[in-house]
C-alpha cells in the first residue's frame, strides 16, 4: 500500500516569468499527514486506474496514468498495472494531491516493475508531469527553486500543531498565476535575492517566514478566506498562509493540543478543519511505502 501525503508551502515567492512561460519561484515545501492510499498490482499489459472519493477521471487526463505511461516510454516492453486510488486530499486546494499521486505512481512502479531507475532519471521523468512531482520523490522539508522543480533537502520542521482549513471550492493555479501577472509591478510584493539566507526550519516559523507572494492574489478572489486566515492568529498560531495557490490555508501551532483546540472550536460547516503533523524526510520514505519500517513494501 502506496500513501501519497499533501504538502503546504513555508513561504512562496514568485521571482518573475522565465522564458518558457512558466513563473521562477523560490518555495519550502513540507509534507503533512493528511494522506490518499494507492494500492498497485501487476498486470499482463494494460493499464487501469479506478478512483474513489473524489470525482477524478481514471484516463489518461489523470496524473497517476501520466505518470505510469512515463515510465512505459522510458523503458520498453513493462507490463501493466492495476491501480486504486483512495482520495483524502481534496483536489485543486494548493495542497498538491495529483502530484502526490503521481510521484507515488513513479515510485511504486519503479520498484513493482524491477527498473532500477537513475535517480536523475526519475526526477526529469517527474519534472515533465509538473513542477510539485519532483519534491513527492522525497518529502520532508524541502527548498523548491526554478519552477518549484529544483529540489534541495532542508532541515526538519520543529515540532508543532498544524491546522489545515480546507474549503468548499477549489482553485486553478493558472488562474491565480495570471491574476498575479496582471498587478502592475509597484503592487507586487518585494523579493529578496534568491542567495538571500533561509529561515531554518528546526527553529520555528513565524508571519515573515511563511509569507506567500500569492496570497493576496487568492484573498481577492476569495475574501472570505482572509476571516479564516485571521482567525488562525487569534487563536493563537505562531504562522498561517494560503498554501501554495490556495485556497486551503495553514495555521502552525505551538503544540498539537493547541491545533486540535482550534479544529474543536467551532462548527467549521462548509468548511472543514484538519489537525495533523509534519512529516520528516525518513518518516515520509515509510510511510508512503518505499522505505524502511512496518509500512514498507507495494501491494
Amino acid at each position: 500500500m502506496l500513501r501519497p501525503h499533501a504538502k503546504i508551502n513555508l513561504g512562496l515567492r514568485v521571482l518573475g516569468i522565465r522564458s518558457d512561460s512558466y513563473h521562477e519561484i523560490r518555495t519550502r515545501f513540507q509534507t503533512v499527514d493528511l494522506r490518499d492510499e494507492m494500492d498497485i498490482r501487476l498486470t499482463p499489459r494494460e493499464l487501469d486506474l479506478r478512483v474513489e472519493g473524489a470525482h477524478l477521471a481514471g484516463d489518461r487526463s489523470n496524473l497517476v496514468v501520466k505518470a505510469a505511461e512515463a515510465l512505459r516510454e522510458a523503458r520498453g516492453g513493462l507490463p501493466g498495472a492495476r491501480i486504486r486510488l483512495v482520495k483524502a486530499i481534496p483536489l485543486a486546494a494548493g495542497l498538491g494531491g495529483g502530484s502526490s499521486d503521481a510521484a507515488a505512481t513513479l515510485l511504486g512502479l519503479e520498484r513493482l516493475w524491477g527498473l532500477d531507475l537513475d535517480p536523475g532519471e526519475l526526477r526529469r521523468i517527474a519534472a515533465r508531469l509538473g513542477a510539485d512531482v519532483p519534491f513527492f520523490l522525497q518529502g520532508g522539508t524541502a527548498l523548491g527553486e526554478g519552477r518549484g522543480d529544483e529540489i534541495r533537502p532542508l532541515p526538519d520542521l520543529a515540532p508543532c500543531g498544524i491546522c489545515l482549513i480546507l474549503a468548499p471550492f477549489e482553485s486553478s493555479t493558472a488562474d491565480v498565476y495570471r491574476r498575479w501577472d496582471l498587478l502592475p509591478p509597484v503592487s507586487r510584493p518585494g523579493v529578496e535575492a534568491p542567495e538571500a539566507a533561509l529561515p531554518d526550519p528546526s527553529r520555528g516559523e513565524s508571519r515573515q517566514t511563511v509569507r506567500n507572494d500569492l496570497q493576496d492574489v487568492v484573498f481577492a478572489a476569495h475574501p472570505e478566506l482572509r476571516h479564516y486566515w485571521e482567525l488562525l492568529y487569534d487563536a493563537g498560531a505562531e504562522a498561517a498562509s494560503v498554501s501554495g495557490s490556495g485556497p486551503s490555508l495553514f495555521g502552525l501551532f505551538p503544540s498539537r493540543e493547541a491545533a486540535r483546540a482550534f479544529r474543536d472550536s467551532r462548527d467549521w460547516e462548509p468548511y472543514r478543519v484538519v489537525e495533523c503533523a509534519r512529516v520528516g524526510r525518513e518518516e515520509y520514505l515509510a510511510r508512503v511505502g518505499l522505505g524502511p519500517g512496518p509500512d514498507r513494501g507495494t501491494s
